[in-house]
């Protein structure tokens, strides 16, 4: 089962809605003849419940292009990484208006990052985004880190809400549907795995 959302209609709880929300705000800030805005987006909260999926789909809403999209792992964003992001802030993009960086796991940078990549936040110019995740709690990361974002917690859906969700897109019985969503705690990526498992052992 290879389940990629597209859409905020793709996702469920929270994530949908806010979804929805982030991708109207990245319409309205891609649109018009050139950016007048940057976009900083932090979305924290327990693994699995759609934060990448919601920063993908803002990432599209403000380019166009997977050309304009770099991604990162918050490990690899290093001193020198961001040094060299900033030493770029001068040039736009050839694919899009917009350029965008997604940082996953944004809190498994190291202080030194976090304290240079405020410098970067502060300098980000019109068409330029960063997106991040953190499946921490916000006060693990520094105040000041805090604060340069939108920070948006996803909180897991409700066991209903989830079962709901795996009935009305695969053939799956209403009883296994609940047990599968109490079993995964509210994780959505979870659930999927577990309903994968259960559809494959069907005879």
């Amino acid at each position: 089962m290879n389940w990629k959302p597209l859409g905020p209609e793709d996702l469920i709880g929270q994530a949908a809605r806010v979804a929805k929300a982030q991708v109207t705000k990245a319409r309205r800030l891609a649109s018009g003849d050139r950016p007048s805005a940057s976009m900083k987006l932090l979305l924290y909260g327990p693994p699995g419940v759609g934060k990448t999926s919601v920063v993908e789909m803002v990432a599209r809403e403000l380019t166009g292009s997977a050309l304009a999209v770099e991604d990162f792992n918050g490990r690899e964003v290093t001193v020198e990484v961001v040094r060299e992001w900033m030493r770029s802030l001068a040039y736009g993009n050839l694919f899009s208006r917009w350029s965008v960086r997604i940082v996953n796991e944004l809190d498994r940078c190291s202080k030194e990052a976090q304290d240079l990549l405020l410098t970067y936040l502060d300098r980000l110019p019109p068409g330029r985004a960063l997106l991040g995740t953190s499946n921490l709690q916000l006060d693990l990361l520094t105040e000041r880190f805090q604060t340069r974002f939108q920070a948006v917690k996803l909180l897991p859906p409700e066991t209903e809400e989830l079962a709901d969700f795996l009935i009305a897109h695969w053939p799956v019985p209403r009883q296994t549907a609940l047990q599968i969503a109490v079993g995964s705690g509210g994780c959505v990526r979870a659930a999927l795995a577990d309903l994968e498992s259960w559809i494959d052992c069907r005879p």
